[in-house]
């Protein structure tokens, strides 16, 4: 049998052995954090709410108690990586990183795709659609290097009078005002424009 194609066949194997695992891993994390109402809506789960109310508590317990600039600014990549149950964002010693280093660690990552912009309602939908499967799902204001980042959660669109859009569901640790933390509201309460927001999805 030709040697290239047992090397393309192999490589077709791992690459399907990596595409169940993460499938996986995305119905074990959806199990966990969406429910599904009688009329066959998508909510968060109990588990995902009591999550959300308790990281945002220690949030603003955090910074209310902070003496440096840096207290606190890991947060987000704490609850992002805890809700979804992933890695991407620990350093080398398993620690997590600040906020601001989310935007570039999704950009170069192969694992995450860039959906597109926020003025785009196709965009949008996806997004809710891939959180509702599990899937890591963010918004990141670009026009900053520490842009605010914006947890797409389990749920459905809503109308934004606003953005003249249907927005998903999210979540956010605010760090410059955390008394706007929130979860369960749309992504449009957490940015006035969605001009320069671009959303991402861990495949």
């Amino acid at each position: 049998m030709n040697l290239n194609y047992l090397k393309k066949l192999a490589a077709a194997c791992v690459a399907a052995g990596c595409f169940m695992a993460c499938s996986g891993e995305a119905e074990k994390t959806k199990e966990k954090i969406a429910s599904t109402t009688s009329e066959n809506k998508t909510t968060l789960s109990n588990e995902a709410e009591i999550f959300l109310g308790k990281a945002i508590v220690s949030f603003k317990d955090c910074k209310a108690s902070a003496e440096k600039r840096m207290d606190c600014r890991n947060s987000i990549t704490k609850m992002v990586s805890e809700f979804y149950t992933i890695d991407d964002f620990k350093n080398d010693k398993g620690n997590f990183v600040i906020y601001d280093s989310i935007q570039p660690i999704v950009k170069r990552s192969s694992d995450w795709k860039r959906l597109g912009s926020a003025l785009d309602q196709e965009v949008l939908s996806k997004a809710q659609e891939n959180a509702n499967n599990g899937k890591a799902t963010i918004a990141i204001d670009t026009s900053e290097t520490y842009g605010l980042v914006v947890m797409v959660v389990p749920g459905e669109t809503r109308k934004s009078n606003a953005w003249s859009l249907n927005t998903p569901n999210a979540a956010a640790l605010v760090n410059y005002n955390p008394e706007m933390s929130f979860f369960n509201k749309a992504l449009s309460y957490a940015f006035k424009s969605p001009k320069n927001v671009v959303l991402f999805s861990k495949e």
